[in-house]
């Protein structure tokens, strides 16, 4: 080949003929890798992009954790993967799973490895699911997931993993991007354990704390059940557990429409406060009036709505004033009236600290 022909950059190779002078052709980019994440998510990874930027696109949606299959859908060479875990830019977690440095205290990192490690199917499951669902305070460890069947995994270092084959659609569910059972099922699997004071604090949660549950999703999955160790207690307590015989939104209706009559300023309604909704909230004041289902409470019930209330008062400032639904239906201007009292109590004590 002559000198010229070799410094014509326009001059295609041989070996290649669609890219000029030897080089990559720039006439159009190249298709993204799409690799499936935990909690049926999907994400698009540059191939020409550099591999800690690939790594990072995969890892930084899953709390700092990516599996090898997931490197390799990236077009990450192994050679590449072994390197990173060599020179510490990537941090072995369990058998194929691995971390970015300096991500193992991000929340939740310990369960999104955990299900990395056990498989697409696997769901975060029991005491878990309990702290993810907000049922429990705390953190849970070792770490509870469960995969359906009959033959599971093996266990990685601190994750225990449970089997069950009566798992269905119904008690799979997503939450903060994590897979995990719903609040029905992980009260299920958490009764077989749990004393039943402790279970009846949890149900009560779900009802009226939380407001994620209802008691017929929780007979449905007792329904379901089975031969399940844990169905026997989780049914006899919600049997014994006090039922509405309302529907809950008719004495909130109500109430408002009363406070609008009597001419009192207007609250903001299911207005959320940490990780709370409260019923009626009125923010210039400081005020919250909860409506609680019955004149009749759980001792467990009526703890947790005092820590509740205490947390609200020492943390945001906010007072909390309670009314049963029987007060709203049978004595409603004595409602309105503790209300009214409230409202200027609270406007006195404003006026006192202004200054």
């Amino acid at each position: 080949m002559s000198a010229s022909a070799r410094a014509d950059p326009t001059r295609r190779s041989p070996r290649n003929p669609g890219v000029l002078g030897g080089l990559r052709s720039e006439t159009g980019p190249a298709a993204p890798c799409v690799v499936a994440l935990i909690g049926d998510r999907r994400v698009g990874v540059d191939p020409r992009a550099p591999v800690d930027a690939r790594i990072r696109a995969i890892a930084g949606s899953q709390r700092g954790r990516a599996r090898r299959d997931q490197l390799l859908a990236a077009g990450i060479k192994p050679g590449a993967i072994t390197r990173r875990l060599a020179n510490g830019r990537l941090e072995h977690i369990h058998r194929g799973v691995y971390g970015l440095p300096h991500t193992s205290d991000l929340p939740l990192a310990a369960e999104a490895a955990a299900l990395l490690a056990c498989g697409p199917a696997a769901l975060l499951s029991h005491h878990s699911a309990a702290t993810l669902w907000g049922l429990r305070p705390g953190i849970a460890r070792p770490v509870h997931v469960t995969v359906p069947g009959d033959r599971g995994c093996p266990a990685p270092s601190g994750v225990i993993v449970h089997r069950s084959i009566n798992l269905s659609p119904a008690d799979r569910e997503i939450s903060g991007g994590l897979p995990v059972t719903s609040p029905a099922r992980t009260l299920l699997d958490v009764a077989r354990t749990l004393p039943d004071r402790d279970l009846e604090r949890l149900l009560d949660e779900g009802l009226f704390a939380r407001r994620i549950l209802s008691l017929p999703q929780v007979n449905d999955v007792v329904a379901r059940a089975g031969g399940h160790p844990g169905r026997a207690r989780l049914a006899r307590i919600a049997a014994g557990h006090s039922r509405p015989t309302r529907t809950e939104s008719r004495p909130a209706e109500t109430l408002f429409a009363l406070i609008r009559a009597a001419g009192l300023p207007e609250p903001r309604t299911e207005f959320p406060v940490l990780d709370y909704r409260l019923d009626f909230y009125w923010p210039e004041l400081g005020l919250a009036v909860e409506v609680d289902g019955s004149t009749h409470r759980s001792p467990a019930r009526f703890e947790a709505d005092r820590r509740r209330d205490a947390r609200l008062l020492t943390e945001q400032g906010i007072v909390v004033l309670r009314v049963t639904w029987t007060a709203i239906e049978q004595r409603p201007l004595e409602v309105v009236g503790l209300i009214a009292r409230a409202i200027g109590q609270r406007e006195a004590v404003l006026r006192c600290v202004v200054p």
